[in-house]
């Protein structure tokens, strides 16, 4: 009371003041000054917004009064911005804040460094920016909220008493951006930094509890992030401790107990303990008999009491308590704004309260409201890409499994997020992360239930934008843009400056920990920025070009008319394992056939991956164990066909009757593997195409999807007694990794000439492989001498940048070493050379304009990444997206004795026609040299794991 009545006092003594003194002179703008401030301070104690309304119309005739040259206008515009902070926070009206965030920039500006006040300036700033950023999800506003906590922490050493406010701030803004990204760097330096300012905080500093808050927070994130319990009861105790440090009428009260409630429901989530569950509803029901109507915070108060009552529903079935959370719900969304980033997640919550309704009393209007509610959190653009399509993924889960009709819609809305959350503006690293995110199977089971309703050619168009996401972007940067320089010049020369500096900056190493010295972070954080923007010029420049007439699918890949074109030569046929069934689709120039795969569900599928692993590592593996795998398909085996129950019966004939720890030998695995794919897959779909045994047959190309990517389908056929059936007597098979790959625009070989004539590299590793001199002898024996640069002999190391340096000239690039596949980190999968890896990032920063064919003779080359198998992160699959038109590569580990023999027989094959001109070998004839040279050894009576693993990718 003491100091609301010397306000009181000072504000009659200023008006009186003001009055006597008139306008304009020095005092009389002190006196505005001071009756300003105590307007503002009253209006802290009373509530007054009059009081607040007075103080920023007189801090704005300061400003007015006042020239601005004087020296402590900084100051000036500093409490202006800072009575409009308190205005929007009580308000919310985004004006004041905009105009505050423009008044603190002018401050900062007048306040450079050495001035005393410039750490307050950046804080103030960071402050306002984060408060926009609540507002309208705007990743920039968070980034250089960021960037100013950093530059003003660097300006407070210990022990600077502002120090622990700064460090809190810093905290609070990159807890925030982990929401946004979900980098567990971020989670990990907040909780850092928390706790480092706890330790400076004295005992009463009013920013204390607000830094228990933030640590509590944080810690609860960490839990869901990695389960660890410690970290939950932390949390919850730190909460206590901050709300015994806000007393009844202060005004964080509200936001305290709401985040202690919030922390006890995420308790009961691990727990189940009743207790946490029902404190955490009175918490909530507390906080908002306390929070003002509309207050800034009631809507996250009202969310989170609706997300505890719904868990509550869930535990007792009383639907009272259902029926309070989804009105809460609607009253929350009720006090946002249009295109706040909360709606998307509050949306969500309600759309999953909504199907719970559905479910419980199968009243359509539940349903009907649910799929709106998915539709406007997935549609809520303010909101994060990691939000939006968890919020989509909601929405796909309920509307497939209740065949809804905005299921389709549901998955076209998280397939379009695929590239927002592996965007441009990151590193390889991060986009190859974010992809891990849950994403994997997700453009299968979209193309599933395509099929279910017969709409086959979007099904191959969700299966394109769906899968190989990082490489469909890689693809636009490098796409030719011929046609849009002669229609708009300026656009295609900005598009391209846009993509060669994303192409360059997503080779930056990002990795970051906390011993990284300040400046460092700062800087790496700054580059990330400046990416991000640049990441945002590239699709609203995009959107510019598919303005034009006739661009408007430009850069979109996926459209059906365009993929057909991939099958000119020859069908595609798209091998779709999804959680709900398998199927084959071909796709020709003309249509789209569904082929049904009945008898091959998803989980048998894994099986036949797993059976094929065992088999090539020569892991041990019972007679008893392997009949266990396969029994659920042998039931099937009795109706199917003729060579079913031959399958079968060879099966039975060979197993059934031996001691069931009897170690299988690794060729009857691969004749079960490989005649349930011929049964299952291949002879549905030869059956449907009407191809017959030919010596000369055609061309067909595979497009596996899911586990499917990891079994040898270009080798299945019947290999018991004297009924053989194979797939190389019906065709010639080739592999894609997804239908663009077909679709690039390369310079073709017929533009090679005496100035630019055909070259080949060979580059062997004789040191690690016995073979190798063989295989470059053989090599030498097919190819004309004067086209072959040789690497790796005596006088021409093949070390890696001599490789690189040739690779950027060569039309066919042979590679005899060892390959290493990094499941950890793909884009570190190398080819062993004579001095270190060639990584697939290295080979991704070439320039290869001739490049046509590469063979890559050796290990695991073609073998991907189980975790993300549609990504296609293999050595084979890198080269296609560098600009090679086809490849060779291995499945797995390969004899060394092998290499000379394929190549040997590849090269006859290939070069048997060559003319001895610049022009060079038709390379489209790989994937038929290649089946001619595996067929040799193949007639060697050699073992399955010695044959099988060779095969084409591309055209």
């Amino acid at each position: 009371m003491y100091h609301l009545s010397c306000t009181l006092a000072q504000i009659g003594f200023w008006t009186n003041a003001r009055v006597q003194l008139g306008f304009p002179t020095l005092t009389t703008s002190s006196s505005l000054s001071n009756l300003a401030s105590a307007l503002r301070l009253r209006f802290e104690h009373s509530g007054q917004c009059d009081d607040l309304d007075r103080a920023i119309s007189l801090y704005r005739d300061l400003l007015e009064l006042l020239p601005a040259t004087r020296p402590d206008r900084s100051s000036d515009l500093n409490n202006l911005a800072a009575a409009l902070n308190i205005r929007f926070n009580q308000l919310g009206l985004r004006e004041d804040l905009d105009e505050a965030i423009s008044f603190h920039r002018d401050a900062l500006e007048l306040r450079p460094v050495p001035h005393p006040d410039r750490s307050d300036s950046l804080v103030n700033l960071a402050n306002a920016l984060d408060a926009q950023f609540e507002q309208t999800g705007r990743r920039e506003n968070l980034d250089e909220a960021i960037s100013l906590s950093r530059a003003a922490l660097e300006l407070l050493p210990e022990p600077h008493y502002r120090r622990p406010l700064t460090l809190n701030k810093l905290a609070t803004v990159l807890d925030g951006r982990f929401g946004q990204s979900g980098r567990p760097e971020d989670l990990a330096e907040s909780i850092s930094l928390c706790r480092e300012a706890l330790k400076l905080f004295s005992p009463t500093d009013p920013v204390q509890p607000r830094c228990l808050n933030n640590l509590a927070g944080a810690l609860r994130k960490q839990f869901v992030l990695l389960g660890q319990h410690e970290d939950v009861d932390e949390a919850i105790s730190l909460h206590r401790d901050a709300l015994k440090l806000f007393p009844a009428t202060h005004p964080l009260r509200p936001f305290s107990l709401d985040n202690l409630g919030s922390t006890l429901s995420t308790r009961y989530d691990l727990s189940g303990q009743r207790q946490d569950l029902d404190e955490a509803i009175s918490l909530h029901r507390d906080a908002l008999e306390l929070e003002p109507s509309p207050g800034p915070d009631r809507y996250r108060c009202l969310n989170n009491l609706a997300v505890a009552l719904s868990t509550l529903f869930s535990q007792s079935g009383q639907c009272e308590n259902l029926d309070a959370a989804i009105d809460a719900y609607y009253e929350s969304l009720s006090l946002l704004a249009n295109r706040h980033p909360s709606i998307c997640l509050i949306s969500a919550n309600l759309g999953r309260a909504l199907m719970r309704a559905y479910s419980s009393t199968d009243e359509p209007g539940y349903l009907e409201k649910a799929m709106a509610a998915f539709r406007a959190a997935v549609t809520c653009e303010a909101a994060s890409a990691s939000q939006r399509f968890n919020a989509a993924k909601s929405w796909v889960q309920y509307a497939d499994s209740g065949h809804v009709e905005s299921a389709l819609e549901a998955y076209r809305a998280a397939i379009e997020l695929l590239p927002r959350l592996a965007m441009l503006g990151l590193d390889l690293q991060s986009r190859h992360q974010a992809l891990t995110a849950g994403s994997d199977g997700l453009a299968r089971d979209a193309a599933a239930y395509a099929i279910r309703l017969g709409r086959c050619g979007e099904a191959v168009e969700l299966l394109e934008e769906g899968r190989a996401v990082f490489w469909s972007q890689a693809l636009q940067l490098h796409t030719p843009m011929t046609n849009l320089h002669k229609v708009a010049p300026q656009l295609e020369a900005e598009l391209r400056r846009i993509s060669l500096a994303l192409e360059e900056g997503s080779l930056r190493d990002m990795s970051t920990n906390l011993s990284d010295a300040p400046q460092k972070v700062m800087s790496m954080e700054q580059e990330a920025s400046h990416f991000s923007r640049l990441n945002n010029e590239w699709m609203v420049t995009l959107e510019k070009v598919r303005q034009l007439d006739g661009f408007q699918d430009f850069l979109h890949t996926s459209r059906l008319s365009t993929l057909q074109r991939a099958a000119a030569n020859g069908p595609v046929v798209i091998l779709n394992a999804s959680k709900s069934g398998c199927d084959g689709l071909i796709m020709t120039s003309s249509h789209v056939e569904h082929i049904p795969l009945p008898g091959l569900g998803f989980e048998f599928v894994k099986i036949l991956v797993g059976l094929i692993q065992t088999a090539t590592a020569r892991n041990s593996l019972q007679s008893g164990d392997f009949l266990v795998k396969i029994s659920p398909l042998l039931q099937q085996m009795s109706f199917v066909s003729d060579a079913t129950r031959s399958l079968r019966q060879s099966v039975e004939d060979r197993h059934c009757k031996r001691v069931s720890d009897t170690p299988m030998d690794p060729e009857d695995i691969f004749r079960f593997v490989l005649g349930a794919l011929w049964i299952f897959v291949v002879e549905p779909v030869i059956d449907s195409l009407n191809f017959e045994q030919s010596e000369n047959p055609p061309n067909l190309k595979w497009c596996p999807t899911g586990p499917f990517a990891f079994l040898p389908v270009h080798a299945a056929g019947f290999y018991y007694g004297e009924m053989t059936e194979r797939v190389s007597d019906y065709i010639v098979s080739s592999y894609v990794p997804t239908i663009g790959t077909l679709l690039r625009v390369l310079t073709p070989t017929s533009t090679l000439s005496a100035t630019n004539p055909f070259r080949m590299m060979a580059v062997i590793q004789p040191q690690t492989l016995s073979y190798a001199n063989q295989e470059l002898e053989n090599i030498a024996a097919r190819v004309p001498n004067k086209c072959l640069v040789k690497l790796g002999i005596p006088g021409t190391p093949g070390t890696v940048n001599e490789v690189l340096s040739h690779l950027s000239v060569v039309s066919i690039a042979h590679f005899a070493c060892h390959g290493e596949q990094n499941k950890q980190k793909p884009l570190e999968s190398s080819l062993i050379l004579e001095d270190g890896r060639l990584n697939v990032s290295r080979i991704m920063q070439q320039s290869i304009p001739n490049a046509s064919l590469a063979f890559l003779c050796a290990c695991e080359t073609a073998m991907g990444h189980e975790d993300l198998p549609d990504e296609a992160m293999h050595l084979g699959a890198t080269l296609l997206f560098a600009g090679f038109r086809g490849a060779v590569a291995t499945m797995w580990s390969i004899a060394d004795a092998d290499g000379p023999k394929i190549a040997d027989s590849f090269y006859e094959h290939l070069f048997k026609e060559y003319e001895m001109d610049n022009i060079g070998p038709d390379t489209t004839q790989a994937a038929r040299a290649l089946h001619h040279a595996v067929a040799k050894l193949r007639s060697e009576n050699v073992s399955f794991a010695r044959w099988v693993p060779f095969i084409h990718l591309g055209r």
